[in-house]
């Protein structure tokens, strides 16, 4: 594994996580209003079909293991939640309690990381949950061909996260004397305008020429929303966030490419790989 991945939050039709950008969530056809004590089923990803469990042993939300729900070939990986913390209206509150969200986000993380090192998933948005086993099998059929098309395309393939900063603003020096007037100030910072403009030309056009070169060993390319600083903790800048599908077979070539564009002599300029990841970016369906 290369690098940290932020907390990912996925959808059946949602692009995105990969990019690490604010965390959302949204509840699925669940029903509030039910007796106490009752649960619903949280669901993680979905995969093919398969005889032999492939979540055996593995623990889910506070614990509860995950179960295999199947129909119409494909299989929801799934676990029993308490309707008390997971219902509709309890979802509307927790949603906005971030640490309770970001355990939750990291539980679902875990689950569908460790699931897609045994077989095939397709990740589905945090919060996917539904309040039985029958309407679980109900959301698979209802897009089982979605489902089968979407699992083909990414099967023997990995996700990767590339990140392009550049440092834009130039190393001032401090001047041997302050300008003399208020003309030359205003030609002092006109230059640096200016520098600061072409850095900006120069990471730019670095960062097409890598998306190009990525796009030619990869099954499919992402362009993720760029990061704010804030969300990055870095003072450079953020100028391109891509999710890649590389197939297995390539990922040699691909990391190899990676490294060359990585130690590349442009200044200012640097690359940051994390990976191999679920298909986050890739599992969305129409």
């Amino acid at each position: 594994m290369v690098g940290a991945r932020s907390v990912p939050v996925v959808g059946l039709a949602a692009q995105g996580s990969a990019g690490g950008e604010r965390t959302t969530a949204r509840a699925t056809r669940t029903r509030a209003g039910r007796a106490s004590g009752t649960v619903s089923w949280y669901c993680y990803a979905v995969a093919e079909f398969a005889a032999d469990n492939p979540v055996c042993g593995l623990a889910g939300l506070r614990g509860s293991p995950v179960s295999a729900v199947s129909g119409t070939g494909l299989t929801a990986l799934a676990s029993p939640v308490p309707d008390e913390e997971f219902s509709e209206s309890a979802l509307q509150e927790n949603l906005e309690n971030l640490p309770w969200l970001e355990e939750i986000a990291r539980a679902h993380n875990a689950v569908v990381a460790e699931a897609s090192r045994r077989t095939c998933v397709l990740p589905l948005r945090m919060a996917t949950i539904y309040r039985d086993e029958d309407r679980v099998r109900e959301m698979l059929a209802e897009h089982s061909a979605q489902f089968s098309a979407a699992l083909r395309r990414v099967r023997d393939h990995a996700e990767w996260g590339v990140k392009v900063f550049a440092s834009l603003s130039p190393r001032e020096e401090a001047p041997a004397e302050s300008p003399a007037d208020g003309r030359s100030y205003l030609r002092q910072r006109l230059r640096q305008r200016q520098t600061r403009d072409a850095r900006t030309n120069e990471a730019v056009e670095v960062a097409e020429r890598i998306e190009r070169e990525l796009a030619q060993l990869s099954a499919d390319i992402h362009r993720h929303r760029v990061q704010d600083p804030a969300l990055t903790g870095r003072a450079d800048r953020n100028i391109l966030n891509l999710a890649c599908l590389v197939p297995d077979t390539g990922r040699d070539r691909f990391l190899s490419q990676l490294a060359e564009l990585r130690h590349s002599d442009v200044a200012g300029i640097e690359v940051e790989v994390t990976g191999p990841w679920a298909p986050y970016s890739f599992a969305g369906i129409s």
